[in-house]
């Protein structure tokens, strides 16, 4: 079973979202007026991909989402 862990972005420009969707982020939700999105990534690349995303100029904060993730997780 592969367990998911769901992540929020602000970002200060929309035009961001590109360079978001590049990295192994699944994206459910894109608000470009509050300027933020969220989505789920694997568990185990939580910390990585979060540690690569603040590198970003143009990227306000990330954190963990706080819905319990139980119910999105999938077996391989």
């Amino acid at each position: 079973m592969i367990k998911r862990k769901g992540i929020v972005v602000y970002f200060r420009s929309n035009n961001v979202i590109k360079k978001i969707s590049k990295f192994d982020i699944h994206i459910t939700y894109v608000n470009r007026l509050g300027k933020y999105l969220t989505g789920y990534v694997d568990e185990e690349r939580f910390d990585e991909i979060k540690r690569e995303l603040k590198k970003i100029k143009q990227i306000k904060f990330v954190e963990q989402s706080k819905i319990d993730m139980e119910a999105f997780s999938f077996s391989a």
